[in-house]
């Protein structure tokens, strides 16, 4: 036999999955749920402000939830006095056989609970599939599936937005700050992502700001900055580059990191860090209010124009500061545009809208996934293969959401699909 946890009467409490037409008491007093109450997740009595009425009287107060009548006691709720405005314990076995508490009546589930509820939720937890609602979750309402994921979304921008209100704090609050440090970090991707934002750190916006109208020094400063022009040189373009920055270091007093901390191995060349500067020098020079207005750049198609700028000069044909000539490479990939969308663009333009309380700054985040396909991996997979048809980012990121904090734990008492899943039942 299962054993039945607590939270799983929670569940059936909240959401009334029982037969409210014939509800009595173990006193033998007809019960109607008003309201089921506000589950509470700290010490206390599981639901708040609950309204029931017993016969003709209504009463409004707490309810205490335990899967036998005897936890009471074991619990010592008897002697405390959070537990003073009880108006009725709902256990699923009255263990104890008594008829109520003194002041307040109990309700036993077992004899008011469909059987199906219980054994799809055992079927759930027990389930071996990495996926416990594989075999239904394409039955859930569209709906309701629907609102969900949009609270999955929710909960994955909120995670990606901790680290961009650390640096907006750190910083006294400027948000162009807090932006920048993320832009940098997300723009080294994984791979270089640290010595992206330690340069950001070293390297001031508004000095670059400063320079936006003059690419040739922000390439100075950004290769500069980055310790990648510490070696002797042969190539003209690069020695200027030398000149350059020692002058525009003395000027702004600018540390510089090791060349050593950036990564080429195992990357390929439109990844190489020293394109990807160029890229950074690019945007800024063609795009420098991307800092401060960042919401006009909330499609695909705008942020696509600001960051996919064909290489020219000394980068036509060179991925490496003093290496041999290449053929060209391209501009930045479509995948590598929607990736700085998603964690970076999205997630700053949420967290703006959680700081200034405004609709149409959330609007204006969520959007950000709108011209974005649905990306198939390893987790969205899952999902795919029990049925779910989904087009956008929005919702395979949310997908990665729910598989990560629901799925693998099994957490499914705490998710709306399951709830669902339950409920029909």
């Amino acid at each position: 036999m299962y054993s039945l946890k607590e939270e799983l009467f929670h569940f059936i409490w909240q959401y009334k999955l029982l037969n409210t037409n014939t509800l009595y008491t173990e006193s033998g007093q007809q019960l109607q749920i008003i309201k089921p109450g506000e589950l509470n997740n700290d010490s206390g009595p599981d639901f708040f402000n609950a309204k029931i009425k017993l016969g003709n009287l209504t009463l409004a107060g707490n309810i205490e939830v335990h899967v036998n009548a005897s936890d009471w006691n074991k619990h010592h709720h008897q002697d405390d006095a959070a537990y003073s405005n009880i108006i009725l314990h709902v256990v699923y076995i009255n263990d104890s056989k008594q008829k109520s508490h003194g002041n307040f009546e109990i309700l036993e589930l077992k004899k008011h609970i469909d059987e199906r509820v219980l054994k799809n939720y055992i079927n759930l937890i027990r389930s071996k599939n990495t996926l416990p609602c594989h075999r239904h979750i394409s039955e859930v309402n569209r709906l309701k599936l629907s609102g969900w994921l949009q609270r999955m979304l929710i909960e994955r921008l909120e995670k990606k937005t901790e680290y961009i209100k650390q640096q907006f704090e750190q910083s006294g609050n400027d948000y162009s700050f807090a932006l920048y440090i993320t832009f940098a970090k997300n723009f080294g991707f994984k791979v270089n992502a640290e010595p992206f934002e330690n340069l950001a750190r070293v390297l001031p916006l508004s000095v670059l700001l400063k320079h936006a109208n003059n690419l040739f020094q922000l390439e100075a400063l950004l290769f500069g900055c980055a310790g990648l022009l510490e070696k002797s040189f042969k190539d003209k373009y690069i020695q200027q580059l030398q000149n350059e920055f020692e002058f525009l270091k003395q000027k702004y007093n600018l540390r510089v990191l090791k060349g050593e901390s950036w990564k080429f191995m195992r990357l390929r060349p439109a990844n190489f860090p020293s394109v990807r500067l160029w890229q950074f020098a690019k945007l800024i020079y063609h795009h420098s209010d991307i800092f401060m207005n960042p919401e006009k750049y909330n499609s695909i198609s705008k942020l696509s124009e600001a960051l996919q700028h064909k290489p020219d000069g000394y980068w036509k044909n060179h991925y490496k500061i003093g290496g041999k000539e290449q053929k060209e490479i391209g501009s930045m990939g479509i995948q590598s545009v929607e990736n700085i969308m998603i964690n970076t663009i999205a997630p700053y333009l949420f967290f703006y809208a959680r700081q200034t309380a405004k609709d149409s700054d959330l609007s204006n985040a969520l959007s950000c996934f709108d011209e974005i396909p649905f990306e198939s991996n390893i987790k969205t997979r899952h999902f795919t293969k029990a049925g779910l048809q989904l087009k956008t980012a929005g919702e395979s990121q949310a997908l990665i959401q729910l598989f990560d904090n629901y799925c693998k734990t099994k957490r499914c008492l705490n998710c709306g699909i399951a709830a669902q899943l339950l409920t029909n039942s």
